[in-house]
């Protein structure tokens, strides 16, 4: 079994690894630009990805998954806090910088959910996984526009309250999270054609999201990339650390197998996206972010197979 659970990551990994390395040659031909990329997100974001979380809920009511999916949300809010307390702890031992605390801690809190995580968790567990997965985006869009914001703000600098909340409660995929889950506690459904139509659209957002994450990666360059000895430890702890600690201690309250995996697969995806567009926004160290999204990125093709096999 633990085998099976093995080969059935890495099989699923290397699809979605052709999909990166297509992103990866597109951008260096040139077919793939910041343009591109900026376009293929905002899709993603707003388009494909809300699709794939409405389906997600489409399934048979049940107390026992109403019950595990709202666990979900909050289990996943303390893997993302952990990674705030670890980061400040490597800050402190490592005497890192003001500006290198904010991007480690940053890293550390949240994982590549939407770009990377949904098209995981798909491959691997189904729609079944979905549902968890969506109830875990809750919290990181929750603490990303709260906390998240925080982390790189200054005192002086501090975004509008209620602008920060309008963000967060607006979010594609929270609304299509907020509309799915009222079809899965009532039994609705769309018709059959309009339904598939929806899936067929969120069905593009493993290819997707693969192809951004490629262009992404080459956009930087390999030599710097491994030339900086200090995000070593940041991303030893976002891809092995966080999830080997997370299986550990949530196997003792987590029954489900579907949902500790999908659990513990989110805490071990690379680096947010994130990290890097909001050290952009807010002035923060922006290559070290890039060094951090991109390396962790390319790692966790590695990692995530060795964590599957903590799974079984």
């Amino acid at each position: 079994m633990q085998a099976t659970m093995f080969f059935i990551f890495v099989n699923n990994l290397t699809t979605l690894a052709v999909c990166m390395l297509v992103g990866y040659i597109g951008r260096k031909c040139g077919i793939f630009t910041d343009v591109n990329n900026a376009a293929l997100s905002t899709t993603l974001v707003k388009v494909t990805l809300p699709c794939t979380v409405f389906i997600s809920m489409m399934r048979p009511f049940s107390p026992t998954l109403l019950i595990e999916s709202l666990a979900t949300l909050l289990l996943s809010a303390v893997v993302y806090l952990s990674g705030y307390v670890l980061g400040a702890l490597l800050a402190r031992v490592m005497k890192a910088s003001h500006s290198e605390k904010r991007v480690w801690q940053f890293s550390l809190v949240f994982a590549n959910v939407g770009y990377m995580g949904f098209p995981i968790t798909q491959a691997v567990f189904g729609y079944e996984g979905l549902i968890y997965t969506s109830m875990a985006n809750v919290s990181f869009n929750v603490l990303a526009f709260s906390l998240g914001v925080y982390l790189f703000k200054s005192g002086d600098d501090r975004e509008n309250v209620k602008a920060n909340i309008k963000s967060i409660v607006l979010n594609p995929a929270l609304v299509a999270t907020y509309i799915g889950f009222v079809f899965f506690v009532t039994g609705l459904r769309l018709p059959g054609v309009i339904e598939d139509g929806v899936g067929l659209v969120g069905s593009m957002t493993t290819p997707l999201s693969m192809i951004l994450v490629g262009s992404i990666l080459a956009k930087n360059k390999l030599r710097l990339l491994v030339g900086d000895p200090r995000v070593l430890p940041v991303i030893f702890l976002r891809l092995l650390g966080i999830p080997v600690a997370s299986f550990f201690v949530l196997r003792l309250f987590i029954s489900n197998p579907v949902m500790l995996g999908v659990v513990v697969i989110l805490a071990a995806m690379p680096a947010a996206a994130l990290t890097v567009i909001f050290a952009e926004q807010y002035k923060g160290d922006t290559a070290l972010a890039s060094k951090l999204v991109a390396l962790s990125s390319a790692l966790c093709l590695l990692s995530i197979p060795v964590i599957s096999l903590l799974l079984q």
